[in-house]
C-alpha cells in the first residue's frame, strides 16, 4: 500500500519522505500501520483512502492509497 502525508507529518515518516510503500499481508486497521509507524494519532485530522474520506480506525490492504493530513499546513 502506499501511504503519503501532507503538511508536517512528513516529519513523521521514515526518512522524512512524503510516500512510502508498505507491504501489507493481511488487511490492519489504519490506526494499527500509524502506530506501528510512530506517527502520532493526535497528529492526524483528516484521512483519506482511495480518494475517499475515511476513519483512522478503517481497514487498509496492500492494494490501497492512503493521504493523512495534519491540521494546521501553515502557508
Amino acid at each position: 500500500m502506499k501511504l503519503h502525508s501532507g503538511g508536517y507529518l512528513t516529519f513523521y515518516m521514515p526518512g522524512q519522505k512524503k510516500s512510502i510503500e508498505v507491504c501489507l499481508s493481511t488487511s490492519k486497521p489504519l490506526i494499527e500501520l500509524l502506530q506501528e509507524l510512530q506517527i502520532p494519532l493526535a497528529e492526524v485530522e483528516l484521512v483519506a483512502i482511495n480518494g475517499v474520506l475515511a476513519d483512522i480506525n478503517a481497514a487498509i490492504t496492500d492494494a490501497d492509497e492512503v493521504n493523512i493530513f495534519s491540521s494546521i499546513n501553515g502557508g
